[in-house]
């Protein structure tokens, strides 16, 4: 049985949710709803385990936008974020073995060559493929991401963030120094960036360091600064943003997000209600999905790689 039928023998999904359809001018396939699918059956297993250690957590970024704009996901969206005070995000990395396979709770201390500078959640009963990172022994399933919420100040966010960036580029090139068919932008990143003397442990480490810097001040602000996507003064907020969360209707379940979605969602996006133009409706994530492979089955069959 593979993932996709395990979860509409469950019956929380309606049959016509798995059809394809064209939402807001936007053709989403039956296959990314199989996509949105594993990702909400992950937000549903995380939920159970930080209710069962009472452990607070919302939806961030484009995934809250997605519960207020469309009660769903964002139709050219392809993945799922969720942020946690840094107190319950340490605290979850203690109850890793509260999930059981599929699940998996991925950080660099679980997946020794995981290269990534937050946790996810990962089904390995699926599969994500990133071109650059085929050859890299990691938890290749389906996920959803886990980022912390530390201390920050508006003076202080951006050259933090540029120190933060710069050990992401560590890990970057480290997964992809095994990739056969490296480009001259992989080839210049591997002379740029790559250390043989830094595991990603050691920027695991370093990126925390770094991230929790501020948190023994009070500075008003929360920043999942660890993640380096958006400019420095779209990625602070207050912290009254988290003093409360709402849960809304997100497809056919429902998710949790800050009380103060409104000031978050306008320091992401600014009129975050007005749809982007038509041609820029698409996904920019550079991923292949393969919701219905194993990781392990799928790295073996297409790259040769044994996990």
């Amino acid at each position: 049985m593979t993932e996709i039928d395990r979860i509409k023998s469950e019956g929380w999904l309606p049959e016509n949710f798995w059809n394809e359809e064209v939402r807001d001018e936007y053709l989403v396939t039956a296959e990314m709803k199989k996509v949105w699918a594993i990702e909400m059956d992950l937000y549903r297993e995380l939920a159970r385990a930080l209710g069962k250690h009472n452990l607070r957590y919302f939806a961030d970024g484009g995934t809250t936008l997605g519960a207020i704009r469309h009660k769903g996901f964002i139709p050219w969206d392809d993945d799922f974020d969720i942020c946690m005070p840094r107190a319950d995000y340490e605290k979850l990395q203690e109850f890793f073995a509260d999930f059981k396979e599929p699940y998996f709770l991925q950080t660099t201390v679980t997946d020794p060559e995981y290269g990534y500078s937050f946790m996810r959640l990962r089904n390995s009963n699926t599969s994500v493929v990133v071109k650059p990172f085929t050859h890299a022994k990691f938890n290749q399933g389906l996920y959803i991401d886990i980022f912390p919420l530390d201390n920050a100040t508006i003076e202080d966010i951006a050259p933090r963030m540029e120190k933060i960036n710069k050990l992401i580029l560590k890990n970057s090139a480290y997964m992809r120094k095994d990739y056969p068919d490296k480009s001259e932008r992989d080839l210049q990143k591997l002379r740029d960036d790559f250390d043989p003397n830094m595991k990603p442990i050691d920027v695991w480490n370093a990126v925390n360091k770094e991230a929790t810097a501020d948190n023994h001040i009070e500075t008003g602000y929360w920043s999942p600064i660890v993640t380096t996507f958006y400019d420095p003064l779209k990625n602070i907020y207050p912290k009254s943003i988290f003093d409360d969360y709402k849960d809304v209707p997100f497809e056919t379940i429902s998710i949790r997000v800050p009380a103060g979605y409104h000031e978050m969602l306008t320091a992401y996006f600014g009129n975050y209600m007005e749809f982007p133009p038509v041609e820029k409706r698409g996904t920019w994530h550079n991923m292949e999905f393969y919701p219905e492979v194993p990781y392990k089955q799928l790295y073996k069959e297409k790259f040769g790689v044994e996990m």
